[in-house]
């Protein structure tokens, strides 16, 4: 349960720490009148990941147990090797995880609250349908468990995960000389702002959660610089008048 609350709380601590620099050191407006839902948001989506934790965890892990197909945690290699091959491959279900509420219409369904927002900042980092939440933290167990992959792993990619997100939606620019380097390792608000354009044919690109590789791999990666041009959200059919949890 501690991990699954720090998926979540350590997001909210990274996006006030985050909005505080787009306030008062790049001079972004760091609250909106979106503000006070996504902080309902927040609070809802806490009650569920406790409830989650509490009731269906553990239940569910013991029901796809016997799926299990390989063995991190018996790997003969040391343990920071160990940590650091176990975050690699929870990043990677994350992405195939991020993939499936695009491709999936029912995941999509839950995934579009996220990409409704027209305004992209750190608290963006924050709106999450709360059956969303469960959808992704399925998937993520599962390929955990499948894999067996140690549970302190988890808790430090869910710590790692929940610091670089803020960081990823916040409204400014890193200097492009830093921003290359960086993104030869790392998703940077740069690269992950194209993925919330409304044009499918950029926003169905860059869905790396923290590390870059695996857009590379598959191809669904988008570097281009094209400055603020770009209209991000969803379309006008599919899009929320208001950000709620109904609209699904």
């Amino acid at each position: 349960m501690v991990t699954k609350d720090l998926f979540y709380l350590l997001p909210a601590l990274s996006v006030v720490v985050f909005s505080l620099i787009e306030r008062l050191i790049f001079d972004r407006a760091s609250l909106s009148n979106k503000t006070k839902p996504i902080l309902l948001m927040v609070v809802l989506n806490l009650v569920v990941s406790i409830g989650f934790a509490a009731i269906i965890l553990i239940p569910f892990v013991m029901l796809v147990a016997p799926l299990q197909l390989f063995s991190i945690a018996q790997l003969d290699i040391s343990g920071f090797a160990k940590v650091v091959l176990s975050i690699l491959i929870l990043d990677f279900i994350m992405y195939v995880t991020h993939r499936l509420h695009h491709s999936i219409p029912m995941l999509w369904r839950l995934h579009r609250l996220h990409h409704s927002d027209t305004e992209i900042n750190a608290q963006t980092t924050l709106l999450h349908h709360p059956l969303e939440v469960i959808s992704n933290t399925l998937l993520l167990i599962l390929g955990a468990v499948i894999l067996d992959i140690p549970a302190i792993c988890i808790f430090y990619y869910s710590i790692i995960l929940g610091l670089h997100s803020a960081f990823t939606h916040i409204h400014v620019r890193i200097p492009a000389q830093a921003e290359k380097i960086i993104r030869w390792f790392f998703v940077t608000p740069n690269y992950h702002r194209r993925h919330h354009a409304k044009e499918l044919a950029i926003s169905n690109t860059n869905f790396g959660m923290v590390f870059v590789y695996w857009d590379w791999l598959f191809k669904t990666n988008l570097f281009h610089d094209d400055k603020e041009l770009m209209d991000y959200g969803i379309s006008s059919k599919e899009a929320p008048k208001e950000i709620n949890i109904w609209h699904f």
